[in-house]
């Protein structure tokens, strides 16, 4: 918590006949209060690592890949990538490291999610010894036109 000062220039009853007028914070009245500070929190993807992601594919819903890298797509072709089979290089940047990573995000026509496979296992999984239960988090950078990929929490 932060300490600081406010200032109101309402007063109770009390104070009202209380207070003189002559008085220099007359009609300022000073409160030392505690602000609770807003912590920016950009992680649009939290994730439980489950076996599946470790030994498999590391799955994003496909509201997230719309709402961010498909935000300039047109309805049409939001709508055609529901029903085909996908496929993309994208850079992923682990933040705890500083690197940056080359992925394949990979959508089959019958799922409704988009993956990283291959790329995911050996980038992530074996580099970072990523295990079941580990939570990670993702956002998409729109400067950079990349993800953000960091461990959250590392306790199994």
């Amino acid at each position: 918590m932060i300490k600081s000062w406010f200032y109101t220039f309402l007063q109770t009853k009390h104070q009202e006949e209380s207070n003189n007028s002559r008085d220099p914070n007359y009609p300022l009245f000073p409160q030392e209060i505690e602000i609770r500070p807003i912590a920016y929190f950009p992680w649009e993807i939290l994730k439980t690592l489950t076996t599946d992601e470790i030994i498999s594919k590391f799955q994003l819903p496909m509201e997230k890949i719309r709402d961010t890298m498909l935000r300039h797509a047109s309805e049409e072709d939001i709508y055609r990538t529901k029903f085909m089979s996908c496929e993309t290089n994208i850079l992923v940047k682990d933040l705890d490291t500083n690197t940056i990573h080359q992925g394949k995000l990979w959508k089959h026509p019958c799922e409704n999610n988009f993956a990283l496979r291959e790329s995911w296992i050996e980038e992530f999984v074996k580099r970072r010894r990523l295990v079941v239960g580990m939570v990670v988090g993702m956002y998409w950078d729109f400067e950079a036109c990349m993800f953000c990929f960091s461990v959250l929490d590392g306790r199994q």
